[in-house]
């Protein structure tokens, strides 16, 4: 195996692989060494998933299918709280309102209107000051997942990446306005 998949083997390790972040790794994924990198994941108890037509890949365990030996899970499941995951679902529908009216562009949103999206589902009664670093630890957790990734020309606007429609799903995405409801309904913000 060479080094370029070497390469791309650690990448999807760490986490998503963007296309972007190196074409010559991503080139060996999807061309040169995919069936080897995609044997030496099963090997390992992983299921390789690549999103071409987006430029992204990962990886996640494996299914056990009935009869199959239990071997311990690689990657560890992670409950995200709900204001992640609110925060993660907004984005989404961002990628679907952005999708119905552009083609093949990048979803770009500032701060100041991930703030604004949030801030329709929060109490009015929580604390002004609060709530902006609440919002910005916010950002900064769905960033380390790898769903937001901070523009370097401009200091105050994201780019979500598209790996997020993965990860919250079109099925999922319906149900959750029910219970977005709910939630705010509770209050179960604060």
């Amino acid at each position: 195996m060479n080094t370029d998949a070497r390469t791309a083997i650690i990448i999807l390790l760490k986490g998503i692989f963007y296309k972007k972040e190196n074409e010559k790794a991503w080139a060996e994924l999807t061309e040169g060494s995919f069936v080897s990198i995609k044997e030496y994941f099963e090997v390992i108890g992983l299921d390789l998933l690549i999103d071409e037509a987006e430029g992204y890949a990962y990886v996640k365990n494996k299914a056990i299918e009935e009869g199959e030996e239990v071997i311990p899970r690689l990657i560890q499941k992670r409950e995200l709280s709900y204001k992640v995951s609110l925060l993660c679902v907004l984005l989404r529908k961002e990628i679907v309102e952005f999708d119905m009216q552009n083609e093949n562009a990048r979803v770009i949103i500032s701060k100041e209107d991930i703030k604004k999206e949030l801030l329709l589902y929060l109490p009015l009664k929580l604390n002004e000051v609060k709530i902006s670093k609440e919002i910005d630890t916010l950002i900064k957790k769905v960033e380390d997942l790898g769903f937001l990734r901070r523009l370097k020309s401009d200091e105050i606007s994201y780019e979500v990446q598209r790996s997020l429609k993965s990860f919250v799903d079109a099925s999922w995405l319906n149900d959750f306005d029910k219970k977005l409801k709910e939630y705010q309904e509770s209050e179960l913000w604060s």
